[in-house]
């Protein structure tokens, strides 16, 4: 193509521009009439014609004018590329004659081949300039490669170069040894200790380690976690101690460095590292963990001590963790916030406790007494080193003995806490009906009051549940601590508020304590244990008990023990309760748990024994009762399989038939033979029940035992 096809084309192309901008001005004349419609004196409905075919016109001009742009765009952009080459290569003709130097002719432009969107206010890039990659001051590029994960980065390790990889990694922030993502898992398992040392090495401005390992598995690199954290304390000490000779030349270059860093030149490294989390993965089945976990011996012993000065948080800490602290000189003195997560190593608590200097929330999970003791007798009793304490929880009730509790109070004292802590958690577990009960609660409320601000006393002090509750008590313990020390009394009660679980089990009871609607405010299960039922007196007690208790929903025969009267004694039970529970106004649906004999299954269903209700006459005074478990403790011989199973099932269909309201049974076999036989012979059975396939009842077999539950509660 010759240079006068291509005017003429160029002459073609500017004619068409010409015509759009006629059709621009036409378009745009429009576009302002419609700019000046008034809504008042124009109202059109949406569903109008003129309104439908005024947006239809709109759309497609929008769509066209948007298309034209782009391919325009796309044109002038290759067109002017093209301008660029081809002018780049021609060569001026000379003036042939006098009259051609006369002639007027325009200058040519090179004119640039790209169109500017942004004006950033540095100059356009020249020829044989280098990529803007490498126009990157290294912490730019620091900066950059610093967000990446660790197994990322170490693939442009090579590229990088030594010098670069180490400063992209000195801006990590925040490190995280994961098991549940699967490349971060396989990394961290293929990683030698060393390696892990040199990454915290790397990682001196790391604020959080967080260690995420597979539940049941708190070991699980633990020695690449202790690697990380005294890698990084060896970082710091390496920049500290270039600081400090720097300092000794006396030419004022560390000064001025250590301004610009803001930090004061003449103090010592400050650290980065704030917080050590720990957080249990539940990992897919299909996952497995080698055993030993891979990573759970730890790295040598350093030979220096490990200053750790930033960390103030230490959360949810596993054991393995915990105790791989003892004997390697950490050193954390600003540590504020200790949590342990189900703690059983008072020694890996103690070395963390040491040198806390200002301690201010301490959390060992389980603790009984003595190990408490144990754990702050490592700092001096000097009257101080836990005045910052103002949260502690952990300490259990259960198995510490009263003096255990003394020598507690004695060791906090000594060492500042004076009615101070604002947030106290003690776990009570179950209060039994002893006189030690009392004593301990004696020596608890001593406790309390030397060590807890009025503020958390107001709050409470018991470790709460889930559910808000805290734990079970002995009704015949208010009894027993009647004629006790005020302050056991108080605790008592204060525990009795609160308690989720009332368990009687018939004890004598010399001065029977008042039962009233706030006596167990809060308890939603009655155990009836041993005694519970033997007599009217105590199955008039129980019922006295179990009708004022406000929240009551469960009841519970036996706990993995058989109660000591006959099952008959339950649906009396639970007929007294009805009537007294409808005497107040106080009616309810009830669910009901057993635990019974295999021998209750094998003597007939109308016995006193059988739990059927089946012959007993009339079940109309029964409460509501929505649910029913039914725990078999044990096994029967050979030939009693054929009417176990009968009577079972005969139970389950009786309950269906009886109880008002009724939803749900179940029947748990705790011995092995005797679940295999009942599930055998259900498999052989079923397709002949009733129960089944469409019915109002649906069955489920599993590997605890058989469950009825009606489809729909209406039916």
């Amino acid at each position: 193509m010759n240079v006068a096809q291509l005017k003429r084309q160029a002459a073609g192309v500017k004619e068409s521009l010409e015509k759009l901008l006629q059709l621009h001005s036409q378009v745009g004349a429009h576009l302002s009439q419609i700019k000046q419609l008034d809504p008042a004196t124009h109202p059109l409905e949406a569903s109008s014609p003129e309104s439908l075919q005024m947006l239809v016109q709109l759309s497609l001009a929008a769509a066209h004018v948007n298309s034209a742009v782009t391919q325009l765009s796309c044109a002038e952009s290759g067109l002017s590329g093209a301008v660029d080459a081809l002018t780049a290569t021609a060569i001026p003709p000379q003036a042939s004659s006098s009259a051609a130097e006369g002639t007027d002719q325009q200058p040519q432009t090179r004119r640039p081949s790209y169109r500017l969107i942004h004006r950033s206010g540095n100059p356009p890039p020249v020829h044989n300039q280098r990529p803007a990659r490498r126009r990157l001051s290294r912490d730019e590029l620091a900066n950059v490669f610093g967000h990446l994960q660790p197994w990322e980065l170490t693939r442009y390790r090579r590229r990088l170069g030594t010098p670069l990889f180490h400063q992209s990694a000195a801006n990590y922030t925040h490190l995280v040894i994961d098991c549940e993502d699967d490349t971060a898992r396989r990394m961290w398992e293929t990683m030698p200790l060393a390696v892990a040392h040199r990454w915290g090495k790397s990682a001196t401005n790391v604020r959080e380690i967080k260690h995420r390992h597979p539940k049941w598995h708190d070991e699980w690199y633990c020695g690449t976690w202790v690697a990380l954290v005294e890698g990084h304390a060896i970082g710091r000490e390496a920049i500290a101690e270039k600081k400090r000779r720097e300092r000794k030349r006396g030419d004022g270059t560390a000064d001025a460095v250590a301004m610009r860093d803001g930090d004061d030149p003449r103090s010592a490294d400050d650290g980065t590292l704030e917080v050590l989390s720990f957080e249990q993965v539940k990992l897919d089945n299909s996952i497995d963990i080698s055993y030993p976990p891979p990573s759970s011996d730890l790295p040598p012993i350093p030979t220096a001590p490990v200053h750790l000065p930033a960390l103030k948080t230490v959360r949810n800490i596993a054991n393995e963790c915990l105790l791989a602290r003892v004997g390697r000189q950490w050193r954390t003195p600003a540590v504020k916030t200790l949590i342990i997560r189900d703690s059983w190593a008072a020694s890996g608590l103690r070395a963390w406790v040491a040198n806390c200097e200002a301690v201010e929330v301490l959390d060992p999970a389980i603790l009984d007494a003595s190990d408490a003791v144990y754990v702050p007798s490592a700092l001096p009793a000097d009257g101080k080193s836990l005045a910052a304490l103002r949260t502690l929880r952990g300490v259990e009730m259960n198995g510490s003995s009263p003096a255990g509790f003394d020598r507690l109070r004695e060791v906090l004292v000594a060492r500042g806490v004076s009615r101070s802590i604002r947030e106290l958690e003690i776990g009570m577990g179950w209060m039994p009906s002893t006189d030690e009960t009392v004593e301990r609660c004696q020596s608890v409320a001593r406790l309390i009051d030397a060590i807890a601000h009025p503020e958390a006393v107001q709050k409470g002090v018991f470790a709460l549940s889930n559910d808000g509750t805290c734990g079970q008590i002995d009704p015949e313990l208010l009894s027993r601590s009647s004629t006790g020390p005020a302050a056991a009394q108080k605790l008592i009660r204060d525990f009795a508020k609160r308690a989720g679980t009332a368990t009687y089990s018939g004890e004598d009871e010399a001065h029977p304590a008042a039962i009233t609607d706030d006596t167990f405010p809060a308890a939603h299960t009655l155990r009836l244990l041993g005694d519970a039922l033997d007599d009217e007196a105590k199955m008039e007690r129980a019922v006295e008990i179990a009708s004022h208790m406000p929240s009551l929903s469960c009841v519970k025969i036996g706990d993995h023990q058989e109660l000591d009267a006959p099952a008959t004694e339950v649906w009396r039970f639970l007929e007294r309760l009805q009537a007294a529970l409808v005497s107040r106004g106080k009616e309810r649906s009830l669910s009901v748990e057993m635990y019974l004999s295999p021998s209750a299954f094998v003597e007939p269903v109308h016995t006193e024994r059988s739990p059927c209700l089946w012959g007993r006459g009339s079940n109309d005074n029964l409460p509501p009762v929505e649910e029913v478990t039914i725990t078999v403790l044990g096994g029967v011989q050979d030939d009693h399989y054929e009417t176990f199973y009968s009577n079972v099932m005969a139970t389950i269909t009786s309950f269906t038939d009886e109880l008002k309201g009724h939803k749900k049974t179940c029947v748990e076999l705790l011995n092995c033979h005797l679940r295999t036989d009942f599930q055998r012979r259900f498999m052989a059975q079923q397709a002949g029940l009733s129960l089944l396939s469409g019915g109002p009842y649906k069955l489920s077999l599993d590997v605890c035992g058989l469950c009825v539950e009606r489809r729909n509660a209406a039916t």
